[in-house]
Formats: structure tokens, C-alpha cells, sequence
């Protein structure tokens, strides 16, 4: 259970620690189920509270060298027999762990295996496979070819006979003991999936995709004559495809571990790989199963899957999809199922008095064994072959992640014993996990990424360690995403729970590990740990700076829209602008002067919060003279009024010494680009005119007192404005001429007007009389 102490006093104690400052001190909690579920749990255990202890002993004791195993059977003398793909192979391990193969089929894969009466061990192939019989001496035989594409499931009755449960047309059959089989049971359903025996030899099966549990009642022997079929009843329908096992325990409640993978798809459908060919998958069906199906004939086996209980025969039946198995000498791919994608998975409880309930479920993982260990269910998933425990509380199931097998699915699960026997696919392994706890173990922790160097603070846990027991922290950081060979070695161990300075490097990442020891039983166990750090202090950074000359203008319309003029001191950055002198955009447009504003962007990689200054030096200065110190704005008005006419430049200096102590503030700087204060308009004045032919030429001159004229234009008569280039082309200095040819002019008088703008927004205009006889 859960120490006592708060977690609010452990954090108070982290917080003093000479290393940690206030506003800056970071701290890293490990405590809950979903925190613990993503480090690598060796030796280990996991309960629901995220509570860490030793967990039983678990050792691989075979490895058959191959891709995958499907199938475990035991025999009366505790070896056992476990079936495997994609090499059709069935091997023996005796109770010391020695294995050897005692028999290969011609088909690929050994789906189901079961231990006879008479001490003989009944393979089931696939596809198009068959039943063979291996006797004691190793020798095999075909026992029974039932003429079905799968065989997924083997059981024998207490009365020693064998029933299969078959797809791809959901065919349960009874087969005799010299191997003759008939039609016991026909679901409708694609595939059955499993089968289980209740207490007084009623048959349970689980089919797929519709996810049903049925209840098969035994045929008389009369009946059986006959060839009549047996009646079934659906005791339940899983929201998810697939009903992969089943198992009952002593007081007649029944389990059932359901699953499906994206799509809502059952295993069968990833029995290939995408693409490959013959993988075609099945198109999940919606029926409603309320009855007996006893009082129906046998359809045809070329029925379409979709044909519901009592319907009549299609009138063009379809041969149903089905799933393909592929042998790597034909395809090279390797287990199918290994590709699943991360599915769903349920654990149900059908109750005798039929009413069900969902006692573990999740969108992430799949279930696939099922074992029943006294009051305990005990069930594997294919997320890293883990093999979980549900045992009954007065407040209701408790879930522990017993072990993790580390290997891509946990396929089945068989107890011989105490002991529990796990088979594994990619790579097929099997695995021996006891009842009492092992005597080490450890736990490491998911890689923490700080997002920046940092200082390491100081590790603290709760955790109670028993007499005869004990716990230790190592910490090992670095700077790759990834512990590799760059990464620091394990510092520790640490042992001081309230709060142990760690000794690792200052880095990005960092990792923790615990290791547990136990002795006669006794285990420690770890409620919670967390790990303090203090990013290093990074300088902010400033993306632009932004000196606006011209403020709003107005456009023909009379609207005023904002000037998009502007002098980025950060070339390649948002803020710039296409007119950077405020002069209009378009010829007709006129500009309202206002105040010079800066502007400017900028942030802070640690999440400072940042205190500007502003400095300003005209090209005649040398030193940068204040205007403004902690601003927290990002812009600020300058009154050019107060200056004096010239080129400038602006200084922003952007620190963060309002979140960090002295001596550790951090500090960026950035200069703008030359700009223009200049508080008077272009002087124009009409140097000279004269009447040419029919037409006129004007000449005139414009002058600045500071800053550089940028654009001109003329007007005659009309109003329109059009741009004009000055006599040297380009309208580029203090000081430019212009002269304006006017074509055939009517008699009277005209007015032409030149206006000019300098490049900080000030615009002159002046115009000339033209009288024409």
C-alpha cells in the first residue's frame, strides 16, 4: 500500500535543497500505473495503485529457433508440448526444460494442440491441414482430415472425445476415436475460435467477428445417430470481433478475453501480411444470435458468411473470405501478428446467472492467454509480452502487471502446478514464471527530457524495504534522445530516500533505475519517486526590430487603412515591409504623418519573463543614450519632435533578470537598420517653364533638410497622380531635379503640380501656371 507520507511534504523537502531555486526548480514524478507502465520492468511487478515490487520468478527454459509458437499442451507426466509456425513443427520439453522436436507437418503453422486420454498428443495444422496423433514413442499418424481451411482450437471431453473448432466457416465438429468427424455445432460465424468445457461437459466456444460466447449443449447418442446438430444458446456479444479464449473456474463463472485490432479486425485477419497474396480480409458482419440452432439442417459449406440463422440459401453464394497464411519459403514474411496494429482487448466475467461484466479493458494492448490460478486470472497481452494478474479484493479486482517477457506477444498461457508457462511469438520462447517471488529485480525509469542542459537536483522516493530486503537508485544521463555508449555511466547507488544529491552530469536527459532485493519472501516496494532539475539559463532571443516612419494613410476610398512601412533590423524575419519608406502604394494615395514607432518580437527558451531597454544614437554620436529601461511592452512611440533632424539607429537589449537571481540573468541584444528623423517637408520649388510647340516644359527642384527623398509625383488638370523620375533617373538623394514635358495643351490655363515624399514620410508639394494663348 501507499506510505503515508504526503507527497506535498516530500516536494517541501526537494524545494530546500541547496541546489533548487524557487521559480526555476523543476521536479520529475514517477507514481501512478501509467507512469511506471512505460519504463522496462525486469523481475518486477506493477499493481493498478503504481505500486513496485519483486515479482515471481520468471526464466525462459526453451527456444525451439523459431518464428513463432501458437499452440501448449501438458501431458500426465508435466512435459509439455508446444506447437509452432512457420515450420509445422511440435516439440516436447520434459520437466528439467530439455526440448526436442518429435514431429513436422507438411502445412506451416500448429494452431492447436491437445493431450488425448490415451497419452497422445493431437496437432492440429493449418491451412487446409489436418489432425495428427503422435504417440508416446514418437511415432505420428493422420488422425482425422476434417476438410476444414483452419483448425484454431482442440479440447477433449471428460468422456474423451475430441471436438475442433474450425474457420473458415465456423464449423464445430465431434470427431470419433477412430477419427471420423461430423458437423456438431455450425455457428454462422467465419471462424471458432476457442473452445472450454463447463463442470457437467457442456461445451463453450468463441467465435469471430462477431466476438459470441456460446453454450453448446451435448447431443443424445440417438441424436448423434442421426446427424442431427447440437443447440446452442449466446450467452454473451463482446463489442470487440473475437472471443480468442476461455476458461472456467470451480464455482462455474466463465472468462473470456476478447480482442480486436484496428478496424475493429480479429486475429484471423492478420494472419497475413498487408499485401500479400491470398490476404484478404474478413468484412465484419452484424447478426443477432438469440437461439437454438439445433432444429436446422446443415447449409452448405459454399454458403456466404452473412447468412444469418434460418435464412434461406443465397440465391448466388459466395465462397467466404477467409484468412491466408503465407510460409516465409513463399513470401519471406515474418509472424503475422507481430504486425498487428496496437488493438483493443477485453476480460469478461460470465457469472451463473448469466449476467457479465467487463473486468479489464483497454484501447492499447490486446489479450490473447488466459489462465485460472485459484481466484486469480491470469492473462497475457501483446504489448511486450506482458502477463498480468487480477485477483479479488472487497473493493473489487486488483490488477498487477505480474512480468513483462519482453517479447512482441505473449501467445498463450498454461499452469502445470504452481508454476505458469508462458509461449511467446517473435521470437517463440517459452517461459516459466513461479509462484513466489524472485530474489532481485529492476525497474528504469523512461528517458526525461529536460529540453535544455540542466543541472541535476537531488532523487527522492517512498518505499517500504522489510527486513531481509533492500533498494537502491542509480542515475545516468546525456544528451542524445537515447541512451547509447555517449551517455554517462550509472551513478549511485543512492540511498537516502528523502533526498539524495545526484551525481550524474549536467546533460538534457536523464534516467533512474532501481534495483530490488529480497530474501525468504520479502520484497521492498516503491510507491513513488522524483527527480528535481534546474534547466540552464538561456539567453532570450530577439526576432526582429521594427522601425515604422509613416503611420496611417488614407486611400481613395477614404478609408484609413495601417501603413505597412517599417525597417527590420533582422533580415529574413516576419515585420519587414514591401514599402519600407512610407510613402503610398498607390499614386493616388495621400499619407497622414504620425509619430516614428519601434517594434519588436521576442521570447524566451526557458519561459523568462523579459524586461526590455531601448537606446538611440543619431550617426553624429558615438555613444547609445537611454530612452527607456524595463519595458514590458514591445513597442514604444518615438516623438521625433524632440530630436534632432538626421540618421539613426535604435538599440534593444531584451533580458530575463525578473525570473532568475542575480549574477545567472541572461541578456540579447539587436540593432536596427539606419532610419530617418526628419521634421520638415520637402521644399519644391519651379525653377523654370516654358512653352514648347503646342505643348509645355517645366522644370523643378526638390530639396530635404535630412533625410533622402524617395518618390515623386506629377498631376496636370485631371487629379490623377502619376510617378515621376527625377532628371539622374533615380530618386535617391537630398537634392534631385525634375522635368515635366506636357504634350499638345488646350488653350487656357493649367496647373501642374509635382509632390514629393523623403524617405521619413514627409511630403512637399508645389505647382506651376501654365497659360497657354
Amino acid at each position: 500500500m501507499k506510505s503515508g507520507k504526503t507527497l506535498a511534504v516530500l516536494l517541501l523537502a526537494l524545494a530546500a535543497a541547496p541546489l533548487a531555486v524557487a521559480s526555476q526548480t523543476q521536479f520529475w514524478q514517477t507514481g501512478t500505473f501509467e507512469d511506471f507502465l512505460g519504463g522496462k520492468l525486469t523481475g518486477v511487478s506493477l499493481s493498478k495503485e503504481g505500486e513496485l515490487r519483486l515479482a515471481p520468478k520468471a526464466e525462459m527454459v526453451f527456444d525451439p529457433e523459431q518464428a513463432l509458437a501458437l499452440s501448449i499442451a501438458a501431458g500426465p507426466d508435466h512435459s509439455l508440448y508446444i506447437g509452432t509456425g512457420h515450420e509445422g513443427k511440435v516439440f516436447r520439453v520434459d520437466a528439467q526444460g530439455h526440448g526436442s522436436m518429435i514431429f513436422q507437418a507438411p502445412e506451416p503453422e500448429i494452431l492447436a494442440l491437445a493431450v488425448g486420454p490415451d497419452g497422445a498428443v493431437y496437432a492440429a495444422s493449418s491451412p487446409e491441414g489436418k489432425i495428427y496423433r503422435i504417440t508416446r514413442d514418437g511415432k505420428s499418424s493422420v488422425f482425422s482430415d476434417p476438410k476444414a481451411k483452419y483448425i484454431w482450437a482442440l479440447a477433449f471431453n471428460p468422456r474423451g472425445d475430441l471436438y475442433a473448432g474450425t474457420g473458415d466457416h465456423g464449423l464445430i465438429l465431434r470427431i470419433d476415436s477412430s477419427g471420423k468427424s461430423q458437423v456438431f455445432f455450425d455457428s454462422r460465424q467465419t471462424h471458432i475460435m476457442c473452445l472450454a468445457f463447463e463442470r457437467d461437459g457442456t461445451l463453450l466456444a468463441g467465435s469471430e467477428p462477431n466476438g459470441l460466447i456460446y453454450r453448446i449443449n451435448s447431443e443424445t447418442k440417438q441424436e448423434a445417430a442421426l446427424g442431427a446438430q447440437a443447440k446452442a444458446f449466446v450467452l454473451y456479444q463482446s463489442n470487440l470481433p473475437e472471443i480468442h479464449s476461455l476458461a472456467v473456474d470451480g464455482q462455474g463463472r466463465i472468462y473470456a478475453a476478447a480482442l480486436g485490432g484496428a478496424g475493429g479486425k480479429g486475429t484471423p485477419q492478420f494472419f497475413a501480411p498487408p499485401g500479400a497474396p491470398g490476404a484478404v480480409p474478413v468484412a465484419p458482419e452484424t447478426i443477432t444470435v438469440v437461439a437454438s440452432a439445433g432444429d436446422m439442417p446443415t447449409p452448405p459449406l459454399e454458403r456466404t458468411p452473412a447468412q444469418a440463422p434460418g435464412a434461406p440459401p443465397a440465391q448466388q453464394p459466395q465462397q467466404p473470405k477467409s484468412p491466408s497464411f503465407n510460409h516465409p519459403a513463399a513470401v519471406g514474411a515474418p509472424f503475422p501478428l507481430s504486425q498487428m496494429p496496437q488493438g483493443r482487448g477485453a476480460l469478461v466475467r460470465i457469472l451463473p446467472d448469466s449476467s457479465a461484466e467487463t473486468l479489464w479493458s483497454s484501447d492499447r494492448e490486446s489479450i490473447f492467454g488466459l489462465a485460472l490460478r485459484g481466484r486469480d486470472v491470469l492473462f497475457s497481452t501483446d504489448s511486450a509480452g506482458r502477463i498480468f494478474s487480477l485477483a479479488p479484493t472487497p473493493d473489487g479486482p486488483s490488477l498487477t502487471l505480474l512480468t513483462e517477457t519482453r517479447q512482441s506477444l505473449a501467445t498463450r498461457l498454461l499452469l502445470d502446478g504452481h508454476d505458469l508457462y508462458v509461449t511467446t511469438s517473435n521470437i517463440a520462447k517459452l517461459f516459466r514464471v513461479e509462484a513466489g517471488a524472485s530474489s532481485e529485480g529492476s525497474y528504469e525509469s523512461t528517458v526525461k527530457d529536460a529540453r535544455f542542459i540542466s543541472r541535476w537536483g537531488v532523487l527522492a522516493w517512498r518505499a517500504e524495504s522489510p527486513d531481509g530486503s533492500s533498494l537502491q537508485f542509480y542515475t545516468r544521463a546525456g544528451n542524445s534522445e537515447r541512451p547509447d555508449s555517449t551517455w554517462s555511466d550509472w551513478a549511485g547507488p543512492y540511498t537516502q530516500s528523502d533526498s539524495s544529491p545526484i551525481k550524474s552530469p549536467p546533460a538534457r536527459y536523464i534516467q533512474w533505475k532501481a534495483e530490488f532485493r529480497g530474501s525468504n519472501g520479502s520484497t521492498p516496494s516503491l510507491d513513488d519517486v522524483t527527480l528535481s532539475y534546474l534547466n540552464e539559463n538561456l539567453p532570450p532571443e530577439i526576432r526582429y526590430l521594427n522601425i515604422s516612419t509613416a503611420g496611417a494613410r488614407t486611400g481613395p476610398s477614404g478609408l484609413l487603412s495601417p501603413s505597412p512601412s517599417g525597417l527590420s533590423g533582422s533580415p529574413g524575419m516576419s515585420g519587414g515591409a514591401p514599402n519600407p519608406f512610407g510613402v503610398p502604394s498607390s499614386a493616388n494615395d495621400t499619407i497622414t504623418k504620425s509619430p516614428t514607432v519601434i517594434s519588436w518580437q521576442a521570447d524566451d527558451p526557458n519561459g523568462d519573463t523579459l524586461r526590455y531597454a531601448l537606446y538611440l544614437k543619431s550617426e553624429r554620436e558615438q555613444d547609445w543614450h537611454l530612452l527607456k529601461r524595463n519595458l514590458k511592452e514591445t513597442s514604444y512611440q518615438l516623438e521625433t519632435d524632440s530630436l534632432a533632424d538626421g540618421e539613426y539607429e535604435a538599440r534593444l537589449v531584451a533580458s530575463d533578470e525578473a525570473s532568475n537571481p542575480p549574477g545567472t540573468a541572461r541578456r540579447a541584444e539587436l540593432l536596427s537598420a539606419p532610419f530617418w528623423i526628419d521634421n520638415f517637408p520637402p521644399r519644391i520649388r519651379v525653377v523654370s517653364q516654358k512653352l514648347v510647340g503646342e505643348g509645355a516644359e517645366i522644370h523643378f527642384e526638390a530639396e530635404t533638410k535630412a533625410s533622402p527623398l524617395r518618390r515623386a509625383q506629377v498631376e496636370t488638370d485631371t487629379g490623377e497622380w502619376r510617378d515621376v523620375q527625377s532628371d539622374d533617373g533615380i530618386v535617391d538623394s537630398r537634392l534631385e531635379t525634375f522635368t515635366v514635358k506636357l504634350g499638345k495643351l488646350t488653350p487656357g490655363e493649367h496647373v501642374v503640380s509635382l509632390r514629393a515624399y523623403d524617405t521619413a514620410g514627409n511630403v512637399g508639394v508645389e505647382s506651376a501656371v501654365v497659360r497657354v494663348p
